[in-house]
């Protein structure tokens, strides 16, 4: 069943999907991501940050990929491990905490100057002991 999955991220169901971690219904395209898991199951994500902490639990054993949404391109997803990350700039994310992400990280640092903010890696992210998010919490 796995192999007939798609071999990419699915489109998100804006308003109709719930966040596999904080349980809040997606509503921006702007934000958030999708695991694949080693089984082919699908998680989605309302925000970079539930992602992150998600991520973090999970087995890396276990994960086949992670996507974020890239904030330029609503709707469309890039590699986490490829992007790059704002953190704490002007653009609020649905749980409140500033983080945003790009097609890459100089995609991140050209953006800096406009919405303020950390550049930062999808490794420096998962790193970021500060960047916390517990289930249902904004």
């Amino acid at each position: 069943m796995a192999a007939c999955s798609a071999a990419g991220p699915v489109p998100i169901r804006m308003n109709e999907d719930a966040c596999d971690f904080c349980r809040m219904t997606i509503s921006d395209s702007r934000f958030g991501g999708e695991a694949v898991t080693a089984t082919g199951r699908r998680h989605t994500f309302d925000s970079i940050e539930c992602l992150v902490s998600w991520s973090r639990t999970a087995s890396a054993k276990d994960t086949r990929a992670l996507y974020v949404i890239d904030t330029q391109h609503p709707g469309s997803f890039v590699a986490a491990d490829s992007a790059g990350f704002l953190k704490a700039g002007f653009m609020k994310s649905p749980m409140g905490r500033g983080l945003v992400a790009f097609a890459s990280p100089q995609r991140a640092e050209e953006q800096r100057a406009m919405l303020g903010g950390t550049v930062m890696t999808w490794r420096e992210l998962l790193a970021d002991t500060t960047q916390t998010t517990a289930p249902g919490a904004p």
